[in-house]
């Protein structure tokens, strides 16, 4: 059936006439300048699109022509069929064409991250119409438009912008005369429009300490007769003296935000503080001394000051002295001999040498002489290398298994309706299941034994208890599920007190050692000769002081950092110095420095060379 050709089509068509070919022959040339084929049959013609008087044209192609190709650019949308196109697209005369515009919006209302300010941004006061570009009929084209200011479409007010305010909630401190301001007048820049109150923050609890928590170097250095507070140069208070003070924290003051909500600061952090016998906590907060002494702070979250008691031995440490375990510091003018054990809840002095020793302290640990085939452990390390700790804990684990296996056999007996004594139960586990927990109560009972004067009364209780379990006969009569509940929280107390006992600021201060272990959750301080065929760990610092100070053949590894003076490799024992953030050395022969996970060998002599992650890593 033949399509009748539109009045629009047939204008089309005369436009494309060239009107210099025609001739007498017209009639049979093909118009467009398309000529027949040699075969007689006309050639192929694309489709076209046109954009005339905000309407889209679509001029389908002829004889398997090229369909037409639509696209747009921002802000025209265009929807073939219904359906959003992005990019270029294929149309036929047959398919549905849409377009809109997308615009922003005229205003917006932001509101900052913190929500303290709204801000009004205006982009234009008035939204106008819009008109498709005209174009000539092409086989590709773009659709794109321009406003038509002759048509204002919207216009914003005063209203507009407050009757979005409210809607958003948003009512602290509204200033709707810079809001009419910038309408009037536009800078079409974010403008403040409403105001919230910040909150303000509190302030932490402080501690003021008025004492050194660090041994004077003087220690080393100077002479005579034994003077608690001069002649050691140990931190030191007389009775009544104040030695620290807390000052309490500082509540915040709320704020709101611009939708009126309030705003709560972040809670202060306090300081929890626990006042032994020899101190005094006044209602201000001041700490004072009840007696003469060294003053001590233990804990982390929760300070712990007390009055420190030492400990003399005016001579070495031996067989005749015995092992010593004491809750406070303990001073040696003398040596620590062979195979004997310091363990003290506070700080450890020794004029003399350590010899083939080993010395616990919750605080720190001076030696004056050298340290030769022994092991000192200070702070956290001092903790758990007790041996107070370290049984009143592992004891306190058995029990717990054993109570918990006993009550397990107690329901087996009572479905069987059977009976039989609690003693005789804890006795049959112990042979069984339990074997280690005699060693351990007699490695406990030793070092109970060992407790020096003011503590041994405090731990007569754990002694005793302790001792019934070597008498079965006793055990087999008075053993209960309470007894063993007791017994676990004497134990308990016990590994808990020594790990509160742990003090912050400790440090090991020596002059050399040779063959040991060195372990401390603080600085290790070498003031002379040295390190030889040692390992030194420390969670801040390790610092060699004497410009000759010699380190070979040893692992070094700190938290923080290592300034050592020459490393020297003539042992045979390659020397490893490890730290987190830096490594000094005056002069390095050979050995491994490492800096945190990098590591890079010295083959050759370097000097006054600074060791970093940036550096080694480049080296790596």
């Amino acid at each position: 059936m033949t399509k009748q050709m539109t009045e629009h089509e047939l204008t089309l068509l005369i436009k494309q006439l060239d009107l210099s070919e025609l001739d007498v022959d017209f009639i049979d040339k093909p118009i467009y300048g398309k000529k027949e084929n040699i075969d007689g049959l006309p050639r192929k013609q694309d489709g076209w699109i046109q954009v005339k008087d905000r309407r889209i044209i679509i001029q389908d192609p002829v004889d398997g022509g090229k369909l037409p190709v639509i696209s747009s650019i921002a802000p025209v949308k265009l929807k073939i069929n219904d359906t959003e196109i992005v990019s270029e697209s294929t149309i036929t005369s047959a398919d549905r064409i849409s377009w809109e515009i997308e615009e922003k919006p005229l205003f917006e209302i932001i509101v900052s991250n913190d929500k303290l300010h709204a801000y009004f941004h205006l982009r234009s006061k008035e939204r106008f119409g819009w008109k498709l570009m005209n174009t000539e009929p092409v086989s590709k084209i773009i659709i794109m438009a321009e406003e038509d200011r002759n048509i204002v479409l919207e216009t914003v007010h005063l209203t507009d912008v407050a009757s979005i305010l409210e809607q958003k909630s948003i009512k602290s401190n509204l200033d709707l005369a810079s809001i009419q301001q910038e309408l009037i007048s536009p800078t079409y820049k974010p403008i403040v429009v409403a105001k919230g109150k910040a909150a303000v923050p509190g302030k932490d609890a402080q501690l003021e300490i008025y004492f050194s928590q660090q041994v004077e170097s003087q220690f080393f250095e100077v002479g005579g007769s034994v003077d608690f507070r001069n002649h050691m140069q140990i931190p030191s208070v007389k009775k009544g003296e104040i030695i620290a003070k807390k000052i309490p924290l500082v509540e915040g003051v709320p704020g709101y935000d611009v939708y009126g909500d309030v705003i709560i600061p972040p809670a202060p952090k306090d300081i929890f503080i626990v006042a032994k016998s020899n101190v005094e906590l006044t209602a201000d907060g001041e700490i004072i001394a009840l007696k003469e002494g060294r003053p001590r702070i233990t804990g982390s979250r929760i300070k712990t000051f007390d009055i420190s008691t030492a400990f003399i031995v005016s001579g070495n440490v031996d067989i005749e002295t015995g092992n010593i375990v004491f809750s406070g510091d303990v001073i040696v003018y003398g040596n620590v001999t062979d195979h004997m054990i310091i363990e003290s809840l506070g700080n450890v002095y020794v004029y003399g040498n350590i010899y083939n020793a080993t010395v616990t302290a919750t605080g720190s640990i001076h030696v004056r002489g050298n340290v030769i085939g022994s092991k000192l452990y200070s702070g956290y390390f001092g903790v758990m290398f007790n041996r107070l700790y370290n049984t009143s804990k592992t004891l306190s684990e058995l029990f717990e298994k054993l109570l918990l296996a006993s009550k397990v056999l107690v329901q087996a007996l009572e479905l069987r309706k059977q009976t039989i004594r609690f003693g005789q139960i804890v006795l049959l586990l112990m042979e069984n299941k339990f074997k280690e927990i005699p060693t351990t109560i007699r490695e406990l009972l030793s070092v109970i034994a060992n407790i020096q004067h003011l503590k041994n009364e405090e731990y007569q209780k754990l002694k005793e208890m302790s001792e019934v379990f070597f008498q079965p006969t006793k055990l087999l009569e008075t053993a209960t599920d309470s007894l063993i509940q007791s017994f676990l929280v004497l134990l308990r107390d016990t590994h808990q007190e020594v790990a509160r006992m742990q003090e912050e600021k400790v440090q090991i201060y020596i002059n050399q050692c040779h063959n040991s272990e060195l372990k401390s959750n603080g600085d290790i301080l070498i003031q002379r000769e040295g390190v030889l065929l040692s390992d030194l760990y420390s969670a801040k610092n390790i610092i060699f002081n004497h410009e000759s100070a010699v380190c070979r053949g040893s692992k070094l590894e700190a938290g923080d950092s290592i300034s050592a003076k020459t490393i020297d490799g003539q042992t045979g024992a390659n020397t490893v110095l490890k730290a987190n953030r830096k490594v000094s050395v005056k002069k390095m022969l050979s050995g491994r420095v490492c800096i945190g996970r990098f590591c890079m060998d010295i083959y050759e002599a370097i000097e006054n060379k600074t060791f970093d992650i940036r550096n080694i890593k480049q080296r790596d």
